[in-house]
């Protein structure tokens, strides 16, 4: 149950989110915004019916608007000014860190320099993190669906990148028809150029697909993992691995990759001993935060504050901070989720 109590200690605790979208951050005043500014076209001519476009019946149809109005993104001032709007929104929400990807092909392909997109969005990130606290992170998530060519280029990008503050690499996109396995020579790339390996599997495919993210791409993470579940070995293997599951609720009803609260495979995955994460995944278009979804485990999954509290102590040790850095990071949360608690009397 979401108790009074437990709503409280919800909105006041650390967290740390690890799967969220740069470009599924964006508010519906500043896509207009920045649509009407780049002479970019969308079909909506007020606030009001750019909220309206976040509506689907089924994960094609939200990538189809995904990749709509992430065309109204064309310049580093743009990815700085989302990337600080976002920052800002995630320190209200007592996060601590936060991992964020964005989708190098989508701007590519319309011409947008990915280095500048990249420099914008960690001065955005930079400005928040002096004003705030809240450190952010960029990760790049490729779109799976441009094929392995391209991706070498959007590698060598976060290679040269890393001092600027991007710390992953991920494949994203439709998984229909695009297995991971072919990706494999990029992740170990990935993995020699010192970044992060995660990748999105086991969404709206079945278990093959988080088998490839695995055993063929060596992710230490995967956005969403819940068809996992309906391969026991495959529990199994993610629990003995650590392999950890940034799970996001909310996203996997909306999308249709799942039919209910009710159906939902998290508890069955947590009672399987997979570590998991709670994230938004784009909380623009899915109408949710962060700190609803840790208040949505409460009310449909019965997490109490050790349950939540396991899953900010999950997400601190599988960010892709340096060591030093990751376990800072952890004492930190440990400290601040004592004295909360204490505090609070949950």
């Amino acid at each position: 149950m979401l108790t009074p109590e437990l709503d409280e200690f919800i909105a006041a605790m650390p967290k740390v989110e690890l799967h969220l979208h740069l470009e599924g951050t964006v508010t519906p005043r500043t896509l207009l915004e920045l649509a009407r500014r780049n002479g970019v076209p969308i079909p909506a001519r007020d606030v009001a019916e750019v909220a309206a476009l976040f509506r689907y019946r089924d994960f094609g149809e939200f990538l189809s608007v995904f990749m709509e109005l992430a065309r109204a993104i064309v310049s580093g001032e743009d990815f700085e000014r989302l990337a600080y709007e976002l920052a800002l929104d995630l320190a209200g929400q007592q996060v601590r860190y936060a991992e964020v990807m964005i989708s190098p092909m989508q701007h590519i392909t319309r011409g947008v320099d990915l280095r500048e997109a990249i420099e914008g969005c960690m001065a955005g990130f930079r400005r928040a993190e002096r004003e705030t606290g809240v450190i952010v992170r960029l990760a790049l998530d490729y779109g799976r669906g441009y094929g392995t060519e391209a991706a070498w280029q959007v590698l060598e990008v976060a290679r040269t990148t890393r001092p600027l503050g991007v710390v992953g690499w991920s494949i994203g996109g439709n998984e229909i028809g695009h297995p991971p396995e072919p990706f494999a020579p990029h992740f170990a790339a990935a993995r020699e150029a010192g970044l992060g390996l995660m990748a999105h599997a086991g969404e709206v495919v079945g278990p093959a697909s988080v088998w490839g993210a695995v055993e063929a791409l060596g992710a230490t993470r995967l956005g969403h993992g819940i068809r996992a579940v309906d391969d026991p070995p495959l529990l199994d293997a993610l629990r003995e691995r650590g392999v950890v599951l940034d799970v996001c609720p909310t996203s996997n009803l909306l999308t249709g990759a799942v039919g209910s609260w009710e159906e939902h495979p998290l508890p069955r995955l947590r009672a399987a001993g997979v570590p998991v994460t709670l994230n938004s995944d784009d909380p623009t278009f899915f109408h949710t935060t962060l700190t609803e979804e840790y208040r949505r485990a409460a009310r449909y999954f019965g997490f109490g504050a050790d349950d939540l509290c396991a899953v900010v102590r999950t997400a601190a040790g599988a960010s892709f901070l340096p060591s030093e850095e990751r376990a800072a990071l952890c004492q930190r949360l440990d400290t601040e989720l004592r004295a909360l608690r204490a505090s609070l009397g949950v």
